[in-house]
């Protein structure tokens, strides 16, 4: 059931897995062996099967440099997990840190968005009101900013036919 509940937890959080991966490391045992009579005893918590066991006498003396090379790599690798440990703080910080901005650009992002869409619908209310109130008054009054007015330079007393249209001009207007 441990297992169960390990791959449970490395599927809700991944990163954990890695960090995590040193934790249970029981480093090699060298042991020199003076001559004589040994005995060895086994340990072992599962009692509801047997378990084989297999233990291995070699000669130190041709596997000298093998050992010193594994006993250098243990002590890296004790010292690495240390460093995880450390470093899964920082990086659960700055991992939380990301989050946050991230949430914040969400955020912005949809506050910007809305605002410019409440810009337009202004906009937008501006083109309806003048064409109700222009159509409203049931007379060809002119309003500034109206289109038709640019295209007649007469109404508007300018004798030199310069096309107005380019220009648009907001007014508010008293009801």
């Amino acid at each position: 059931m441990d297992s169960t509940v390990n791959a449970l937890a490395i599927a809700k959080d991944p990163d954990a897995a890695f960090f995590k991966r040193l934790e249970g490391l029981q480093p090699c045992e060298v042991s020199e062996l003076k001559a004589g009579t040994h005995i060895f005893a086994v340990y072992g918590d599962n009692f509801f099967k047997t378990a084989t066991y297999t233990i291995e006498a070699l000669c130190a003396k041709t596997y000298e440099d093998t050992t010193e090379k594994l006993k250098d790599i243990e002590t890296q690798i004790l010292r690495k997990r240390n460093e995880l440990r450390q470093f899964e703080t920082e990086y659960r910080k700055a991992l939380a840190r990301f989050q946050e901005v991230t949430n914040r650009y969400s955020q912005e992002k949809q506050s910007v968005d809305e605002l410019l869409k409440q810009r337009d619908s202004i906009h937008a209310s501006f083109t309806v009101s003048k064409m109700v109130s222009y159509l409203g008054n049931g007379s060809t009054s002119n309003v500034i900013g109206d289109d038709s007015k640019a295209e007649s330079p007469v109404e508007d007393g300018g004798s030199d036919g310069k096309d107005k249209s380019s220009r648009k001009e907001m007014v508010q207007l008293e009801p």
